[in-house]
């Protein structure tokens, strides 16, 4: 009796008991055309920047927001990270109602496109797109993407925390910076923190004592989740969010 369970009550409990899509099974979908799309190139495995998203009339009429699309951007940029990908051009996502679909269905296609603002607006009623460089947030979302962190694991300023997303970020002493240290062997400017091909690269800003990443000295470095980085005595880690 106690096989029984332990092997088919999960299953049980687990199963969707409604026909209606969650947004979980829309990201594991996007992360799943992601990772099958994506290729290898002399300059890193890059990956589309132009994914649609195409689903049943009734999923679509509840799920079809700013919002929800703005939660999925926000995840293909960590999946990105997280799969030491990149992705050329602008980031769009079209999410697109087939009356021809079941509730709970979903398809996801993909394709690599230099896509233009004007191009991601020329659409029908029942497309909603939402592209990186041409979307004006309203006021219930957040005004900036939060992807990553620093966090200093070791050193005067230990427990310094700082949330980074698509801006360029500065790390050093001076009051100007958006991560502040007091750590006397750091540079006033001692580095910077760039969103580039969709991957955040640090770059030393020229400091006195260099800029160290996993124990290697480095002008710049593109990041991946768990890096450390060693600036002065001090000891940061970068994690996605």
């Amino acid at each position: 009796m106690g096989s029984f369970l332990q092997k088919y009550l999960p299953a049980f409990f687990g199963q969707k008991f409604s026909g209606e899509l969650e947004p979980a099974e829309i990201r594991k979908a996007l992360e799943n055309e992601i990772l099958e799309r994506r290729k290898q190139t002399k300059n890193g495995y890059i990956v589309p920047n132009t994914y649609k998203i195409r689903l049943g009339t009734e999923d679509y009429q509840r799920l079809s927001s700013l919002r929800l699309m703005e939660d999925m951007t926000v995840f293909v940029e960590k999946v990105l990270i997280q799969s030491d990908s990149f992705m050329d051009g602008t980031l769009a996502l079209r999410l697109s109602e087939d009356e021809s679909m079941e509730a709970g269905d979903l398809e996801v296609f993909s394709r690599y496109e230099d896509l233009q603002p004007k191009e991601a607006a020329d659409t029908d009623s029942n497309t909603l797109v939402l592209s990186r460089s041409d979307f004006t947030r309203p006021l219930n979302l957040p005004p900036v993407r939060r992807l990553a962190s620093l966090r200093v694991v070791r050193g005067i300023d230990a427990k310094a925390y700082l949330e980074i997303g698509e801006r360029k970020v500065y790390l050093g002493r001076r009051d100007q910076n958006d991560l502040i240290l007091t750590d006397l062997n750091v540079s006033r400017l001692h580095a910077s923190i760039e969103y580039e091909r969709h991957r955040h690269v640090i770059r030393d800003a020229g400091s006195l004592n260099g800029l160290f990443v996993n124990g290697v000295k480095m002008s710049d470095a593109c990041l991946l989740p768990g890096d450390e980085i060693g600036i002065g005595n001090t000891l940061l880690r970068y994690e996605v969010l």
